[in-house]
């Protein structure tokens, strides 16, 4: 559907037109249009599979640095300890859940 709009659109039809026909919001019909002529390299912009990876490695590396705060508060926690004993390792996890880190 998407792609069969953005070819009218594309073709010269009036996005209010299309709009009023689809009930899709014009802004949204501008959006795709926009992307469309991107993708095809008509205007300078991100292509849609570039933004698709770019957004992944975006919450990859949200999720690393999540991971390393955790270690980091980890090691915080530990002081340097070699071993933790059973009996310190619940102080140790509510040290880290106080610092904002999930169980």
């Amino acid at each position: 559907m998407r792609r069969q709009i953005v070819a009218r659109l594309r073709t010269g039809e009036p996005v209010a037109a299309v709009a009023a026909e689809t009930g899709i919001c014009q802004a949204t019909l501008f959006r795709w249009k926009r992307q469309a002529l991107i993708d095809a390299g008509v205007i300078e912009g991100i292509p849609s599979v570039e933004a698709d990876e770019l957004t992944a490695v975006h919450k990859r590396i949200a999720q690393l640095e999540a991971e390393l705060a955790l270690t980091r508060d980890a090691c915080a926690l530990f002081d340097e300890q070699a071993v933790v004993p059973p009996k310190h390792r619940r102080a140790i996890t509510e040290g880290l859940i106080a610092r904002g880190h999930s169980a």
